[in-house]
Order: structure tokens, then sequence, then C-alpha cells
């Protein structure tokens, strides 16, 4: 039979109840090329949400705070507040793996990471990831058998209001069935226990057990390096413990994740507020839904205002972005003069706006622009009922700036994808991933 060819979805893949558990950072899995730091191997970027769900940075310092909420209603305004806690947070699907550009380990000699001359292992931020090697201890010899590694543990991720307080990094044996025969080092919200680099494993002489590095956390990964476990014979158990055969002898686990959480409700001038943000790891952009609801007896008129701050110093260069019949800006900036390196480019994609405020800079380096960039929407929302906002972020790992000759250059990359939203998104389901079919429902600016 002739091949029927990939099966065509007929409708989007829409938000679904999951047991993972909610993060509020998600690294973004696009190479830098640059020559900036990335968040981690092959993770150039970072979606990193503040406590009122607007983005705080970028990695790069592509924004100093983007998507910030406000409300106004007869004149009064009122801002979403930064008073998130993570009880009140909801994880939703759809769930992730390796196909939606999720990483668990890398291999790798990135000195960025891990100060090296050779090969390590890097576990990225994660739900739960394992990196473990099955030791035959049966033949070991006493008096005593030890374990040392190299590495830098995960820091565990500072306690914040919206920390994960499930968050940990942890160096453990494990039977061959999986069950928890040692913790031999442990950092969490609660400290550190245990010594980072080396631990007896006499107990454990003559049996066979699994040598697990593993960790559940959102922002900075773990790197590990030279293990080494040797009996009284100094005799060695630990194949390609310096990885300078990548993962030869080691095995790789990893639970899926979750990229689309929602906040708890707020009252903003009588209206009802959620804020929801979905990403994908290997996409360029991220997705803010916003529901006001009203829940009283009467229609609400309401100016809704999204304000951000981008991180280039005045000397951005903003323009609406090609193609996208005004429902999208592009920006990238240029530092070279100021003897620092520009952010990488970023773009945002609102749909049909009121007003859209910007000012660009009018040469290279001359910093006569603003960093403010705000769109506002006219809404009236039923009594009894909701509507909904959505706003489209793109980071890549390109920064024009680096290449621009004059203000005419384009963030290419950005804008394409920018104009494929904004053209794009009733007819291609990629865009509409993770939304709720109220959300789509009662969507008014796409």
């Amino acid at each position: 039979m002739p091949d029927p060819g990939p099966v065509v979805p007929t409708a989007p893949e829409l938000a679904t109840p999951t047991s993972l558990p909610a993060g509020t950072a998600f690294l973004q899995t696009v190479a830098a090329t640059d020559g900036d730091r990335s968040i981690a191997p092959g993770q150039a970027n970072i979606w990193d949400l503040n406590e009122d769900f607007s983005i705080e940075d970028g990695g790069d310092d592509q924004f100093d705070g983007t998507l910030h909420l406000l409300v106004d209603v007869g004149g009064v305004q009122a801002g979403f507040p930064s008073d998130q806690t993570y009880a009140e947070l909801t994880a939703l699907g759809p769930e992730m793996g390796p196909s939606d550009g999720v990483k668990a380990v890398t291999f790798t000699s990135d000195t960025n990471f891990l100060q090296t001359t050779g090969g390590y292992a890097y576990l990225h931020a994660g739900a739960e990831v394992r990196l473990q090697q099955t030791l035959n201890l049966g033949s070991a010899v006493g008096p005593g058998i030890s374990l040392v590694w190299d590495g830098v543990p995960s820091p565990g991720n500072a306690a914040a209001p919206m920390s994960d307080p499930g968050q940990f990094g942890q160096v453990v044996v494990r039977d061959t069935a999986g069950a928890l025969l040692a913790t031999l080092f442990k950092v969490d919200l609660n400290g550190v226990s245990g010594t980072w680099g080396s631990a007896s494993l006499a107990a454990f002489v003559g049996q066979t057990v699994v040598l697990s590095f593993e960790q559940r956390v959102w922002v900075s990964g773990s790197a590990i390096d030279n293990v080494s476990v040797k009996d009284g014979a100094n005799t060695e158990f630990v194949v390609n413990g310096d990885f300078e055969a990548a993962g030869t002898g080691w095995t790789v686990s990893a639970s899926k994740i979750v990229q689309n959480v929602r906040t708890g409700v707020r009252t903003l001038n009588g209206l009802e507020v959620q804020r929801t943000f979905y990403t994908q790891p290997n996409l360029l952009w991220a997705r803010m839904t916003d529901v006001f609801r009203n829940t009283t007896a009467a229609p609400i008129d309401a100016v809704v205002s999204y304000a951000t701050n981008l991180g280039s110093d005045s000397l951005g260069i903003i323009y609406p972005t090609p193609g996208a019949t005004q429902k999208a800006l592009s920006t990238w900036d240029y530092k070279s003069n100021s003897g620092n390196v520009g952010d990488r480019d970023v773009g945002f994609a609102f749909g049909t706006a009121d007003v859209v405020n910007y000012r660009s800079d009018t040469a290279l380096g001359v910093g006569a622009g603003t960093d403010d960039v705000l769109f506002q929407f006219n809404i009236s929302v039923p009594a009894g009922g909701s509507v909904t906002l959505m706003n489209f972020l793109v980071m890549s790992g390109t920064d024009t700036g680096l290449v621009a000759t004059d203000i005419t250059a384009r963030a290419t990359e950005v804008d394409t994808q920018l104009a494929d939203i904004a053209n794009n998104f009733r007819t291609n389901f990629a865009y509409q991933r993770g939304l709720t079919q109220a959300q789509l429902d009662t969507v008014k600016n796409f």
C-alpha cells in the first residue's frame, strides 16, 4: 500500500489535566549564534516568569520586564499584582518530551558550564532527570569502597513565592528495580545534606546497585564529571566516568514536563483576571493568554494595557514586522558604541490592537529611542461573560546588531515567525496548542 503520509490534525491539542509539577522558568532549546552565554548547553534563552506573570529578562537582557498587565475602568487603572504563589499555580498539559525539544542530559565539553579540558555530563532543568550507571560490586574487596566525582551541583533554585518547593538535586544509590537505598548527597530548599564529591559505598559491597545523579529543578542544572568507584584493591567499577566516550555505559531517564501554567484569579476593577503562559522548548515563540471575566449583572468596558521595558537601553531598532499587517513589532539593538554586546532579537505578535506605542532609535548607537513598548485593547466584557486577549513573544539566538550597518537591517528570523503567527493563528493549530476551548471561543485580538 502507498504511504499515506503524515497525519494532519483536524483540531488543536487543547489544554489537559496533568499531575506533573508546574514550572515558572522555561528554557528555550535554540542555538545561540551571537557569541553570548546560553542558559544551558543548546538552550540559549529562558522564559523567566515574575510573580505578576510578566517575563523578567529572557536570559540575554532582552527584557527588563515584559507584558505587565494593567486594566483601566472608568479612568481608574489597576495592575495585575506581583503576589502569585506556587500553591496557586495550575499546571496544564500537553505533556512534552524530546520531540518537543525537551533536553535531559547533554554530554559536552562546553567550558561555559564546567571548567574542564574534556567531556562531562550536563543535567538539564526538568521535572525529574536521572543519569545512572549499574555497578556490579560483587567482586569488590575491603576494607572499603569509595565513590568520588567532580562537577557543579544544582543550586536547588533559591526559595521565592513562586518556587517549586519540590525542587532538589541529589546523588543516590538505588536497587536495580529503582527503589531508593541511600542518599549520598542532597540539596533542596531546606539546605544541603552529605558532601558533594565523595561518599562511601562500603554498605553495598557484594551487591549490584545503581548509582544515580538526579534532579528536579527549573533554572540551573548540574554538571557531573570524573565519576569513580574503587575498592580496597584499587579496582575501578565505573565505565566511562570521565565521559570522554560521551554517554557510553550510562543511562538517561527523564519524566515529561509541562510548560503551560495558569495563575490564580485576581480581581481588577470588577473583572476577574487569570493569566496563562505557554511555550514549547524548541519553538521561537511563547504565548501569554489573559481571560477577563465579568461576574456582575452589567457589562464592563475596560482598556487593557500591556507594558514592556526592553533591555536595549534606548538603542533598540523597533519596527512593524514586515508582512504582519500591523499586528506585530520586531526589535533588535545595537550596543557596539557603548562597548557592550547587544541583546538578542525579539518581537511581539499582538494581533488587532487599538493602540501601539514605541519609539525606535534614529541611527545606530544614538540612544534616541525608548525601551518602553505599550499595546492597548478596548474591550467590553458582557455581564456573566468573558473576553480573552493573547500576546505572543518571540526570541531567537541571533543578534542582528552585530552585523547591522544601519537601521534598515531586519531581524529576519524573528520577522518570519511573527508574520506567520499574525497571519495564520486561526489555521495553524500549533499556535493554539495548550489553549482551552473557552479561550479560543472568546479571543478578541486574533
